[in-house]
């Protein structure tokens, strides 16, 4: 008799960070530093100059501040819509590929049907919030070494 193969490791590894859509990256970064004990980290700008992200991190957790820097950005969109707040929960895979296929073979909604740049040098793509509790989730593989 064959042992059973060992389980596969979950698809998901950790949380990468939590998005905060903010008019104000700076004085949200400073409120969180002045508040939590937090420590700013780096910054970089998206989507060719038209989104400001700013790293904040307070222990263990990351805030991804989310800054539109054009009003046509969906970031900007978003905060028209629904004001500044939670933007989405970043989840870390170590296969984004493999991920969003199982998301597909279980009928969850996609809102990117295949891996592009986020920060970092990562590779992401985002989850419809209607298929998982009105949360928007991205999926977030670090760049290979």
């Amino acid at each position: 008799m064959n042992p059973a193969p060992p389980p596969k490791p979950p698809p998901v590894q950790a949380l990468s960070h939590i998005a905060i859509a903010t008019a104000e990256a700076d004085a949200l970064a400073d409120a969180l530093v002045a508040a939590l004990g937090a420590s700013r980290g780096a910054e970089e700008l998206l989507d060719d100059g038209g989104l400001r992200v700013v790293f904040v991190h307070a222990g263990p957790v990351t805030f991804e501040l989310l800054e539109p820097r054009v009003s046509g950005h969906t970031v900007a969109k978003f905060m028209a819509a629904r004001g500044p707040g939670l933007h989405h929960v970043s989840l870390e895979v170590d296969d984004l590929a493999g991920a969003l296929a199982r998301c597909r073979e279980r009928g969850v909604r996609l809102i990117d049907e295949q891996p592009r740049a986020g920060a970092h040098g990562s590779e992401v793509a985002f989850v419809h919030p209607s298929s998982l509790g009105g949360v928007l989730f991205e999926l977030s593989q670090r760049q290979r070494r």
